[in-house]
């Protein structure tokens, strides 16, 4: 239980929540354990949960292009934990990994009670977006540059 506390601390998401919470959130925390190169869900599946890496590494990535490579304290599907749609992209294990699984009901009854919950989940969703929005923005600068001369 200690070691789930310590994980959620030291996630964007949790790291203003008082201990009371994340204790409880712990309590509800399902462990999973996957194989390199299983897939966690793939894009186009329902979601209703997320995920913290405790162990290991998930590459995120639509078919062979790969958007990001996660680490142990980073999380996996938020997006979907907040709004249960489709996974818009698919998540595969680079080695043995061992996974938190936090579902979307469970996770609504904290965020009620903890407004730094839903501020760190909106700064790590931004985060992304930002990163992504760069990697787009340099990937069609260098598409500009290689366009032959008329």
């Amino acid at each position: 239980m200690i070691e789930k506390v310590l994980i959620l601390r030291s996630s964007e998401i949790f790291r203003n929540t008082p201990e009371q919470d994340l204790i409880g959130l712990a309590g509800i925390l399902e462990e999973v354990y996957l194989e390199a190169d299983e897939n966690l869900f793939r894009k186009g599946d329902k979601g209703n949960c997320m995920y913290f890496i405790y162990k290991g590494r998930v590459r995120i990535h639509d078919d062979n292009h790969t958007l990001a490579i996660l680490d142990k304290n980073e999380i996996v599907g938020e997006l979907s934990v907040l709004d249960a749609e489709k996974r818009s992209a698919s998540a595969t294990t680079e080695e043995e990994t061992v996974l938190l699984k936090l579902e979307q009901e469970p996770f609504y009854e904290v965020l009620m009670d903890n407004a730094e919950i839903l501020k760190g989940i909106l700064k790590t969703l931004c985060r992304r977006l930002r990163i992504m929005d760069d990697k787009s923005v340099t990937h069609h600068k260098s598409n500009l540059t290689s366009l032959p001369s008329l």
